[in-house]
């Protein structure tokens, strides 16, 4: 059972203030994880910036509630959500996440609400990063989801990648990271490479470093024990097997 299977009829006590708590007062307003209302707290904005979450539970809501507010802003990003790419986002619960209909309506509505909502798209981002505890290879989960919902319904649109790439900005993303990730969903010279992180005329003992350090950082247990929830496996599961894909292609390529 995933997450949201769990989750259902669960006491939820994380809550925020800020965008994503507005996400989420929204929400509840529509009756889901009512029972989370009697135990709401909220952080406030303080100088230090916002505390980590701590609870593996609350971190699987927070990826959540931020995935589905930063799709639907992605959405927006050219100023109006075609159904299209309602249908994209559906398409991507149900197929690539798995999840039944009960499931992807309780998404869909922090969807919605994300949608309707005037806070603004880096400051979700920047509340997520700060309460998931700048952990990167969460954020990179974080934006090669947000390219597998762009590319769902085939191609990525220009507005689409401007935003995919100010919230890599935001997570403070290096430009080969940003390239790492881009590479898994749009084809370029020397794509492999490209995955690796690691230019053409790398040396054999780079490249296997490179590549050692990729399947430690992004072991799908790995990213689900930092606070994934368990639906997103077999996206990480692609990816581990993309980095695979990728180092053994470059040795045939080599000799190797």
């Amino acid at each position: 059972m995933g997450f949201w299977g769990k989750a259902i009829g669960a006491s939820v006590g994380f809550a925020v203030g800020g965008p994503l708590g507005a996400v989420l007062g929204g929400v509840l307003g529509h009756g889901i994880d009512s029972q989370a209302e009697q135990g709401r707290q909220y952080f406030e904005t303080a100088e230090h910036g916002w505390p980590e979450v701590e609870q593996e539970f609350d971190r699987q809501y927070l990826f959540y509630v931020s995935l589905a507010s930063l799709a639907a802003k992605m959405a927006k990003a050219d100023g109006v959500i075609t159904s299209d790419e309602i249908r994209a986002f559906d398409h991507f619960l149900r197929f690539d996440l798995s999840l039944d209909v009960d499931e992807r309506k309780r998404i869909a509505l922090i969807f919605n609400e994300a949608k309707n909502s005037p806070e603004d798209a880096s400051a979700i981002a920047r509340q997520f990063r700060a309460l998931i505890g700048y952990q990167r290879d969460v954020l990179h989960m974080m934006v090669q989801l947000l390219f597998k919902i762009a590319m769902a319904d085939g191609h990525m649109h220009p507005d689409e990648e401007r935003f995919i790439v100010e919230m890599a900005s935001i997570f403070n993303l290096s430009q080969t990271e940003y390239q790492q990730i881009r590479a898994l969903y749009i084809k370029e010279n020397d794509q492999a490479y490209r995955i690796l992180g690691v230019s053409k005329n790398v040396s054999d003992a780079e490249l296997k470093k490179a590549y050692r350090s990729l399947v430690r950082e992004y072991h799908p247990d790995k990213i689900q024990a930092k606070g994934v929830p368990e639906d997103f496996v077999k996206v990480a599961n692609e990816k581990m097997a993309e980095i695979n894909k990728a180092y053994d292609d470059i040795c045939k390529e080599r000799g190797i």
